[in-house]
């Protein structure tokens, strides 16, 4: 786990105080004022890895553990618009896919993944807040029944999305960005295999049986992106942390200062470490 410290306390001086009738700022690391990220829009993108980790058992299923999770998501989103009085709110949340999935059904469905309250009227903003959980956790219901029916495993490429589509896709200026990951912890995609002596553009039990194996660190840049990875979840829990190593020293080497990486867990033991990761 790695948390980046978001406040240093800077005080001012006893003669500063008295010349000035106040107390010292709050300034984070990247020297932001009293506040932080609290006063931010909140910016949180939901990446969702549609492969044969859905199909792997265990209780609750998969598919349950990621709609709970993305419903708790929307939950935070939501009580951070009402904390800001909903009116001046520019927070968003979206749920995508990435490759795009072929299927018209869920390309269809994926357009109700989305509320950005930045680009809604004033008067529209309640009514959009009140219904945009449901609408999310029905579309997500049906998106996962159709992919587990259908058992056409488009997977995800994780390594290519952030070497090329990231900072289209989740970063917005003078906001929080966040990007929470759901998947097992296997990045691979067809159209995306590099290997460069130990380090490779994709996570397999071939590559976690080496020890010196790496994912390629194909740019950087990030420093305005938090990543929050959940269910990590390998074939073999030997590999469980040799995984997790692989995973955060990718996110470092992109520039990314605050990111979690975690193992598949009970929900409400994951709600703890959204909690935590939403407060640091």
């Amino acid at each position: 786990m790695k948390f980046k410290s978001l406040s240093i306390i800077i005080a001012c001086g006893a003669m500063l105080l008295s010349s000035c009738g106040g107390g010292g700022n709050k300034t984070s690391d990247d020297g932001s004022k009293d506040g932080g990220n609290t006063n931010k829009p909140l910016n949180i993108s939901i990446y969702l890895d549609l492969s044969d980790r859905l199909v792997r058992e265990m209780t609750p299923s998969q598919k349950d553990k990621d709609i709970e999770i993305v419903n708790y998501m929307a939950e935070i989103l939501k009580n951070h618009s009402v904390a800001q009085k909903i009116l001046p709110s520019r927070d968003r949340i979206k749920v995508f896919f990435y490759p795009a999935p072929k299927d018209p059904k869920i390309s269809l469905l994926s357009n109700d993944l989305e509320m950005d309250l930045s680009k809604a009227q004033p008067a529209e903003k309640k009514k959009i807040l009140t219904e945009f959980q449901d609408k999310f956790a029905t579309s997500l219901t049906q998106i996962y029944d159709a992919t587990l029916q259908a058992k056409n495993w488009i997977g995800s490429d994780i390594w290519g999305f952030f070497k090329k589509q990231v900072d289209t896709y989740c970063v917005r200026e003078g906001s929080r960005n966040i990007i929470v990951i759901l998947t097992d912890g296997y990045i691979f995609h067809a159209q995306n295999k590099v290997k460069q002596g130990d380090n490779y553009s994709y996570i397999l039990p071939q590559t976690l049986s080496n020890p010196n194996s790496g994912l390629i660190v194909s740019r950087q840049g990030l420093e305005d992106l938090e990543v929050l990875m959940l269910e990590v979840n390998p074939t073999d829990p030997k590999q469980q942390d040799q995984m997790e190593a692989i995973l955060q020293n990718w996110f470092s080497g992109m520039g990314v200062q605050k990111f979690y990486v975690g193992e598949t867990d009970q929900p409400s033991n994951t709600k703890l470490i959204i909690d935590k990761f939403m407060k640091e």
